[in-house]
């Protein structure tokens, strides 16, 4: 006997909703992460990464650029330079990315 054509287009369906709505709901959760890291950041909930990486010629690092800022911390803001060389062998450092973080508690 065969089943009939609606019952075997449902089950082809059904078969792909599941991996559908799993995908839909990470890419959902990963969206949602951004903006909560940025304020968890400023709130200090989470501490800001520190890094400091080259791409090619140009660097890019924060809170502090390596080459010419000294920055202890805490900080009462987060800041990603972007720094390009020059002819004369400093760097020029631009802000990418700049936030005011909450003052720290104090105990």
């Amino acid at each position: 006997m065969h089943e009939p054509t609606d019952a075997r287009q449902y089950q082809y369906r059904r078969r792909y909703l599941a991996p559908f709505i799993g995908v839909s709901v990470v890419l959902v959760l990963l969206l949602a992460a951004c903006p909560l890291s940025v304020v968890a950041v400023q709130q200090r909930v989470i501490s800001p990464p520190a890094f400091a990486f080259n791409v090619g010629e140009v660097e890019f690092a924060a809170p502090c650029p390596t080459r010419r800022f000294i920055c202890p911390p805490p900080l009462p803001w987060y800041a990603i330079w972007r720094g390009d060389p020059e002819p004369d062998g400093s760097m020029t450092y631009r802000q990418i990315f700049f936030i005011y973080l909450r003052p720290n508690r104090r105990r």
